[in-house]
């Protein structure tokens, strides 16, 4: 079932969607149409052709080229799960801000980190405070923990899950920001000094990461301009 959707007014200004053509353009526009909330539909061209241009003179191989060409410009993401191919919308959620959205129709792209029910936490000393707990994406959470294992006594400590949920809430990324933040937390520990927690992790990244001087080349950033 199609859903109206929000249409940003810099919508056309959008470097990605100023490099597609015109027809990908109407594409990329009906796919928000046909959607679940959370930006995912199957990929499957002739459903896809039936839905967005139910009138013109267009064939499934067609669709599947202009789908690709939007793949190119970093506007959707193709995944497989439980062996069907899916379509992601990137940057749905900074786009389409649902209040309340609904159960995942489709299953969720496991790119993105998947929210869940606002959790209670009771702040620690030089402990993590975020606002909402997020679901970590896998990648992150196996990259990250590989970093650990190399220096701290019997593994990641136990507060790794919500010290990266606040990572992610602050806008750091995983390969430019934070990984290269363990890394130097972690050379001070191989100097013979002890792990030091992750909040030197976290007031490394305060100092160090591009997401907290303003001039982070973000996802959405990148979009927009």
């Amino acid at each position: 079932m199609s859903r109206d959707r929000t249409l940003p007014s810099d919508f056309w200004t959008w470097e990605a969607v100023v490099d597609c053509s015109m027809t990908a353009r109407l594409l990329f526009l009906g796919l928000w149409n046909f959607a679940d909330d959370h930006g995912v539909q199957p990929l499957r061209p002739r459903t896809i052709r039936m839905q967005v241009f139910p009138g013109d003179a267009i064939d499934e191989e067609a669709v599947r080229a202009l789908i690709d060409e939007l793949v190119t410009r970093g506007l959707v993401r193709i995944f497989t799960a439980e062996g069907q191919d899916y379509l992601s919308v990137i940057h749905w959620e900074q786009v389409q801000r649902v209040s309340r959205r609904a159960r995942h129709r489709y299953p969720a792209d496991p790119a993105k980190p998947v929210p869940v029910e606002p959790v209670a936490v009771t702040p620690q000393p030089d402990g993590p405070v975020v606002a909402e707990a997020l679901r970590v994406p896998p990648y992150w959470r196996k990259a990250i923990k590989r970093r650990l294992r190399k220096v701290w006594p019997g593994g990641p400590p136990a507060d790794t899950e919500r010290w990266v949920a606040q990572w992610l809430v602050e806008g750091h990324a995983l390969e430019r920001d934070v990984l290269p933040a363990i890394d130097a937390v972690c050379r001070v520990a191989a100097d013979g000094a002890p792990p030091p927690g992750l909040h030197a992790v976290s007031a490394r990244l305060a100092t160090h990461s591009l997401a907290r001087t303003g001039t982070a080349d973000t996802d959405a950033q990148r979009l927009k301009h």
